[in-house]
């Protein structure tokens, strides 16, 4: 499967200063810092930017997909959701970077084991940064991409009421057993991708991991990017899925001209009105 998390472009200015540690001090608030989690046979190395001003911030922490992307790969983020107003952390997975073990073998067929492993991760940082005196505890939230937003799922499955918006790029709302025989029928079996979003309907093989009823009782803003040229995972599948839900604190951005990197099939450029659109929601959901 292909999933890559989407590239934000830089506006301008990166915190540098950093500070090692292994907890947050109890004597003093850090700003920004490199923290440790420990999770099941290893630990997490993440690190927090925060905006300036005092606080509380609402803090999204960004959920990679399946690439070997470490935090050093995600600091363009940190301008973006810094300027946005939000805190922002990003992570190691396990055994990249920093980070340390290994997660368990990712099986097509019921990948639950290898998601949920990538979940207690993102958990291990919600309790972390639910200790932090500049955090707004009640406005955490996941921003995954891809396989990530498989992980989002799963962690709000595990842990809801500490999770208070979450954002799924690229996906969200289709099992994974859908994806994978998506996949086959663009890369394999050459359908257009109307005719393989088309051809889903029909689909009756294992579903493999399935969000949809994780999502039916999320009660959290969430907010959906998809692309409709997106060939490596079926959105406008996912689209249909979402709207059927009917849920008030659903919001979907679809790109039209859009590929699984949200870049624009045409120009290689991201939709004009992406990054505004996105500082409305998130503003909206502060």
């Amino acid at each position: 499967m292909r999933y890559s998390l989407i590239s934000v472009i830089l506006l301008g200015f990166f915190i540098s200063c950093s500070k090692e540690d292994d907890s947050i001090p109890s004597d003093q608030i850090e700003r920004q810092g490199i923290f440790t989690t420990q999770v099941e046979n290893g630990s997490i190395e993440g690190e927090l930017f925060l905006p300036d001003g005092n606080g509380p911030f609402p803090t999204m922490i960004i959920v990679p997909g399946s690439g070997e992307e470490t935090k050093a790969g995600l600091t363009n983020f940190v301008s973006l959701f810094n300027s946005f107003g939000y805190g922002l952390y990003i992570y190691d997975k396990r055994g990249l970077g920093n980070s340390t073990g290994s997660y368990p073998i990712e099986i097509p067929e019921n990948p639950l084991e290898f998601l949920s492993a990538r979940a207690d991760d993102v958990i291990s940082i919600v309790e972390l940064l639910k200790t932090h005196g500049l955090i707004d505890t009640n406005k955490i939230g996941l921003f995954g991409s891809s396989q990530g937003t498989w992980v989002n799922t799963i962690a709000y499955d595990k842990i809801g009421k500490d999770i208070g918006l979450m954002v799924m790029a690229s996906g969200g709302a289709t099992s994974t057993g859908i994806e994978q025989h998506y996949e086959n029928l663009i890369e394999q079996s050459n359908y257009s991708i109307e005719d393989a979003n088309e051809a889903l309907n029909e689909y009756d093989g294992p579903l493999g991991y399935d969000p949809k009823p994780t999502l039916t009782e999320t009660d959290v803003p969430t907010l959906f990017i998809l692309g409709g040229k997106d060939q490596s995972h079926p959105t406008l599948y996912d689209k249909a899925l979402i709207e059927g839900m009917q849920k008030s604190k659903f919001t979907i951005h679809f790109y039209e001209n859009a590929d699984h990197d949200l870049l624009d099939i045409d120009t290689q450029a991201y939709p004009s009105m992406l990054l505004q659109n996105l500082e409305n929601w998130l503003n909206d959901n502060k």
